[in-house]
């Protein structure tokens, strides 16, 4: 099949939606991409395409660079330093981002080589660029933990330790009193569904999670039974009962287990998860499917969804932020993948909303 014509139809398509957009008041919301680079021990951010962009032909569509959002060499050094001075960052990974409508959020930052979990205030300016605010510290003492962050609608911010076989949560108004102590939800020691967890996800009705050491019998990627408030509460007699996503399915297909699970975010009712191999794969969110392989990269790591119709990947080795459509009904391997942000490293990831987006956050929630 020629690609001119795919191409041409692609376009067409698209000046469709941007004229249809037009005439019912919709315009797709400002985005921008939030990044951790361990190597270049930074965050970054950039903007995401707008819809105008999504009208154009490849050959004309912008990959934006990354830019600093906050310079990890950067710390006080001195005698006049104190214990809230900037401690820079070592060796950023975990990534977070908190915000109701389309203001100012929080951005949740784990550097595991020194064992702290900070804060920023990311705004958007009126040159259309992001900035972060002075640095706090969150918690301490998870050194070589904490490589996964997720958060809830709530604020309530949840983490892993692969190595204690743990997932813990720290409330959201225990995070603002000073150095919050995390609070164990599942165990490896109570329950053998956890099995080294890493990376994970929220919502208002389960928690996700994906197995280091999962296999056909604990499984490698779970959902639990019940929300995350009801493990932290302990108010349901099943809070330790999960669903395997992922896992005991596979049995006799050995790639998903070669995979070894490790990020994963969601996306609607789907739920899209990446390894140690190519592959970024997806799976239903109510275990009604068996995994399939979506999109084939070199090294993708995190993925974070739109709340619309696309999902963002990092792949460490391409360098970049690639997009994709995530409201497949079907799950199938994406027929479009394109690069829309190019920075080095990049490692956990997740979406800022300008505010225009307040509305649309609303419907979308």
């Amino acid at each position: 099949m020629a690609l001119g014509p795919l191409v041409g139809s692609i376009g067409v398509i698209a000046a469709v939606a941007l004229l249809l957009s037009r005439d019912t008041g919709y315009e797709r919301p400002e985005r921008f991409i939030v990044v951790t680079s361990p190597g270049t021990r930074n965050v970054f951010w950039a903007p995401l395409p707008t819809l105008h962009d999504s009208t154009l032909p490849p050959k004309d569509q912008v990959v934006h660079n990354g830019q600093v959002l906050i310079d990890g060499t950067a710390r006080c050094a001195g005698w006049i330093c104190s214990e809230q001075s900037d401690r820079g960052l070592k060796e950023p990974v975990g990534l977070a981002l908190f915000q109701k409508g389309g203001g100012n959020a929080w951005l949740y930052v784990s550097d595991p080589k020194v064992g702290f979990l900070y804060r920023y205030e990311v705004s958007l300016t009126w040159r259309k660029t992001l900035e972060a605010g002075p640095q706090e510290v969150v918690a301490r003492d998870l050194k070589d933990s904490a490589y996964w962050l997720a958060v809830d609608g709530f604020g309530n911010i949840f983490y892993t330790d692969a190595e204690a076989g743990s997932i813990s949560m720290i409330a959201a108004e225990d995070v603002s009193k000073g150095l919050a102590k995390g609070r164990t939800l599942l165990s490896s020691e109570t329950l053998s569904q956890v099995a080294s967890p890493a990376g994970l996800a929220a919502d208002a009705t389960a928690l996700y999670w994906a197995n280091l050491k999962g296999d056909q019998s604990t499984g490698t990627l779970l959902r639990s039974n019940v929300s995350p408030l009801s493990l932290a509460n302990k108010t349901s007699k099943n809070a330790s009962a999960a669903m395997t996503l992922a896992g005991r399915q596979m049995a006799g297909r050995h790639y998903v287990f070669q995979a070894a699970v490790k990020d994963i975010c969601l996306a609607g009712t789907n739920v899209f998860f990446t390894g140690d191999g190519k592959s970024l794969f997806a799976v239903k969110a109510d275990g009604s499917s068996d995994p399939t392989e979506v999109a084939s990269l070199k090294q993708p790591k995190g993925c974070t969804y739109d709340q619309e119709t696309t999902l963002f990947v990092a792949d460490q080795s391409l360098n970049g932020i690639y997009s994709l459509p995530a409201n497949m009904q079907k799950l199938r391997q994406a027929k479009h993948v394109r690069k829309v942000v190019s920075l080095k490293g990049p490692q956990q990831i997740a979406i800022f909303y300008g505010p225009s987006s307040n509305k649309f956050l609303q419907l979308s929630n």
